[in-house]
């Protein structure tokens, strides 16, 4: 029998200019790769608080409608990326959105039964053990400002509880608008109608996947 050939080709590696041009390659890619991943993320993250306040002040009409009383959503902001809001159901929908106790009379929050039997505002009951701090920041949601234009109501929106219109029952309209931007520029804006539609678009179209106009065109927004 003839014996075997056992020697084996030597694998040589890679030579030092192929990983010099790997490592060039590589470079160029990431290059080109962060700023779009940042975009990303910008986006994203203005999103994420945009549809977190639209949901909130939508929350807000529907209980108000199902409670038969009013609920407002009062803010607190500047213009910069430090901000506040909070639900109320007391106090003709007034919280002070820096209080951080439920059980104080200020607070923001939504009585909700623990099931003990009494329910807190019922006939006179006291059961502080119901009241659900409804209290939001800006903590979850970095770089994104807000600012407040246009409200009719101090720095709060109330909806009324027959038909959920942004309208306290003392008659006043509580409309208002709330632009929140991103660390990168882009804006979305979240309006609250007289008969208490919300809705969000982007008002210089900087955000896709929102009505909104043309780049510097807010006619539809």
């Amino acid at each position: 029998m003839r014996p075997h050939n056992i020697n084996k080709a030597v694998d040589p590696g890679f030579t030092l200019l192929e990983v010099m041009i790997t490592i060039v390659i590589a470079s160029i890619l990431l290059t080109l790769g962060v700023p779009s991943l940042r975009n990303l993320f910008d986006a994203l993250e203005l999103k994420g608080a945009s549809e977190q306040v639209y949901s909130h002040l939508q929350r807000a009409r529907s209980e108000a409608i199902s409670r038969k009383l009013e609920v407002g959503v009062n803010f607190s902001a500047d213009g910069s990326s430090t901000w506040s809001y909070g639900l109320s159901d007391t106090n003709t929908g007034t919280c002070d959105t820096a209080e951080t106790d439920a059980s104080q009379n200020d607070a923001c929050t939504l009585v909700v039964d623990d099931g003990d039997g009494t329910v807190h505002g019922i006939d006179g009951a006291v059961d502080t053990a119901d009241k659900v701090l409804m209290r939001f920041t800006d903590a979850d949601h970095d770089d994104i400002d807000m600012t407040l234009s246009e409200f009719t109501n101090a720095n709060r929106i109330v909806f009324e509880p027959i038909r959920g219109t942004a309208m306290e029952n003392s008659g006043n309209v509580s409309t208002g608008q709330i632009l929140l931007q991103s660390n990168g520029g882009r804006q979305l804006l979240i309006k609250v109608g007289l008969l208490g539609q919300v809705r969000i678009c982007s008002p210089d179209g900087s955000v896709n996947g929102y009505r909104d106009g043309a780049p510097s065109d807010d006619g539809d927004c």
